[in-house]
């Protein structure tokens, strides 16, 4: 069943399936090496209200697995449970991308449903980017419509068409060509005890050399506790490194929807949802040996994707450990941070004499870490 641009289909009459109560299989096959195929879970206004319901390569599942992707050779194939969709998830957008050629350059761009089938190469021209297909709620049923729209400025475009927030280097960095996600950042071993001394309990603004802490730094890892929410909504905090040059410039972002940066210095160990388990719930570690030259801050911050503000948690923590001592170098307790759901709680400087770490405490606004790059680049 070949369809065309603006065809509109009942989702139960293209799968044995009612109204997606059963897994439905949907597969993009394409011939254009390095097409990247992604799906954004939108609302009613084609806005994308939670980052986490865009699934690609680096974030290959939803939340609860609603929307899960894996990758063959020329084609990408996604399985979704419709019926377990949040109730503000009403669209399901397929979209292809490609960095550096037109996509009309591919000899297929076919999205395919049971029997239907949806090729939009022909429509396209000098597009990077286009909008294949899209799933969408109507009244108790879903349906396909075929679309077919490029957009000329790629995934930059389509992230900003959809409501999303693209920094100005993100459009000029292409995505790692590696289409597996980063494997998860073993956690480190319980901190050893420091001397009666103890660690350094910083207060806003007070700065530590850390290689004067216990000898040469090299790796180190900023931890991010919390408790998970005894009645109401669930605490999803998330733990953020924004990695700058000395032109205060943004070269790399390493948060729960990009594991791993400067070619796998600094890497997250993954999103927590709730803050269940024991000790950090996110972690991101660094090998400072490892950092680009040109690198000079690293500033770590913590979002509050769920929204709750920060005075209203309890035990909330970052802390910072020598990987190679295990000593818990320094700790903040993230209510100092204030009445807010986003905050740059750190910054870490390279300098001649060595790495220094400054708790910050500032507030930045936002609930993602995309928010917190203007504010950062202000306190550098």
């Amino acid at each position: 069943m070949e369809l065309i641009a603006g065809q509109k289909t009942k989702l139960s009459d293209l799968t044995t399936g009612q109204n997606g109560e059963e897994p439905v299989q949907v597969q993009v096959a394409f011939d254009l090496p390095d097409t990247d195929i992604s799906v954004f879970g939108l609302d009613d206004e084609r806005q994308l209200r939670d980052d986490r319901y865009m699934v690609f390569f680096n974030q290959p599942s939803s939340p609860q697995g609603e929307v899960q992707v894996t990758f063959a050779p020329g084609a990408v194939n996604f399985t979704l449970r419709l019926s377990a969709l949040p109730a503000a998830v009403t669209r399901l957008m397929f979209t292809a991308t490609h960095d550096t050629r037109p996509l009309r350059d591919a000899g297929q761009l076919a999205l395919s449903l049971g029997p239907a089938r949806f090729d939009a190469v022909g429509a396209l021209q000098q597009e990077k980017a286009v909008m294949l297909a899209e799933l969408y709620r109507h009244g108790n049923e879903w349906r396909l419509n075929t679309v077919g729209q490029g957009f000329n400025g790629g995934l930059a475009a389509l992230v900003t068409y959809f409501g999303g927030e693209v920094a100005a280097d993100e459009a000029e960095t292409p995505p790692p060509s590696n289409r597996t996600a980063p494997a998860p950042v073993a956690p480190p071993a319980d901190p050893v005890p420091l001397p009666v001394s103890g660690p350094v309990k910083l207060t806003k603004n007070q700065t530590v050399n850390l290689s004067k802490a216990g000898g040469q730094l090299t790796r180190i890892t900023f931890g991010l506790g919390w408790e998970p929410a005894t009645a109401g909504r669930s605490v999803d905090l998330d733990a953020g490194c924004l990695v700058f040059d000395d032109s205060r410039r943004a070269v790399d972002k390493v948060w729960f929807m990009h594991l791993s940066g400067q070619g796998g210095a600094v890497r997250h160990s993954g999103d927590n949802l709730t803050g269940h388990g024991s000790g950090d719930d996110e972690q991101i570690a660094v090998d400072l040996t490892r950092l680009d030259p040109a690198v000079r801050w690293l500033v770590l911050t913590v979002s509050s994707f769920s929204g709750q503000r920060f005075t209203t948690l309890k035990q909330a923590y970052c802390r910072v450990v020598d990987d190679v001592t295990k000593r818990e170098l320094a700790r903040y307790e993230l209510f100092d941070a204030g009445n807010v759901t986003g905050a740059l709680l750190a910054k870490l400087e390279r300098t001649p004499d060595g790495w220094q770490f400054t708790a910050l405490g500032v507030p930045g606004g936002g609930m993602t870490l995309r928010a917190l790059v203007k504010p950062a680049q202000q306190v550098l």
